[in-house]
């Protein structure tokens, strides 16, 4: 009965250290080029909203250098979409889960999730004129945890298409990555 107490201790020490909650980890300011690789965007073609099907993942200048510096990037479902409007403005909530493992990184945030798109975003009206259509529409998101001059984080993002030729690419950058050092 003696190792019983130290066994549980050590499970709650272990457990505590694990996964991207416990992280310590310094945080940056949403501010300079940081801001154009987590745009809080949706890609058109992850929508069906391509009309010349132009996206390719391999010729994005920024597509390496964001699933580099993302938190993480997985595979998510749109769980919710929640506008929050008035006179002056409109926010989406959407709230979205993880569908299997991260492709990338140390700090996939805890599934479910929520990010915000306001009017600084580009993909305002997309997400307006589709609003519950987005809801269990699977997506390839590389997301990133931000610290706010109050101290509060929050997640910013780009949304890519679910396609076999974005998750090509992830690969693709990993490998270019790991040859690199």
């Amino acid at each position: 009965m003696r190792g019983r107490p130290y066994a549980l201790l050590l499970l709650i020490a272990l457990g505590s250290a694990c996964g991207p909650a416990a992280a310590n980890r310094p945080l940056p300011a949403y501010a300079g080029k940081i801001t154009t690789l987590f745009d809080d965007t949706i890609e058109p073609s992850a929508v069906g909203m391509d009309l010349d099907k132009s996206y390719d993942p391999a010729t994005d200048p920024q597509f390496r250098e964001r699933t580099r510096d993302a938190d993480a990037v997985l595979r998510v479902r749109i769980l919710t979409v929640t506008a929050r409007t008035s006179e002056a403005h409109s926010v989406y909530q959407l709230s979205m889960s993880a569908v299997g493992d991260e492709m990338v990184g140390k700090y996939p945030p805890k599934s479910p999730f929520n990010v915000r798109i306001d009017e600084k975003s580009v993909s305002i009206g997309l997400v307006k004129n589709l609003e519950s259509g987005l809801v269990g529409k699977t997506f390839v998101i590389f997301v990133k945890e931000f610290v706010l001059a109050d101290g509060d984080k929050e997640l910013h993002f780009h949304l890519a298409p679910d396609s076999k030729a974005v998750i090509h690419a992830v690969s693709d950058s990993l490998a270019l990555d790991e040859v690199k050092k």
